[in-house]
């Protein structure tokens, strides 16, 4: 959402928004976080780790998103 400067959270809306490849990366975030686990409720019985890891996947991914948004706003 930050990315794309929208208020509206709904998931399909912002796949839309993404380009690629930021549009598949953030349906496996959708696919594994908010319906394996949230919905569904299959947690991973190492959830620390697990917690450590999709963090540090999500943060890096937002800084890529960042980094190309500065890059075309510099472009244009």
């Amino acid at each position: 959402m930050t990315f794309l400067a929208i208020e509206n959270s709904k998931w399909g809306r912002i796949r839309k928004e993404l380009p690629h490849p930021y549009k598949e990366e953030f349906e496996a975030f959708i696919r594994t976080l908010h319906i394996e686990y949230f919905y569904n409720g299959n947690y991973p019985k190492n959830y620390e780790e697990e917690f450590e890891k999709w963090y540090k996947k999500f943060e890096k991914f937002i800084s890529r998103l960042e980094k190309k948004r500065k890059k075309e706003k510099r472009e244009n």
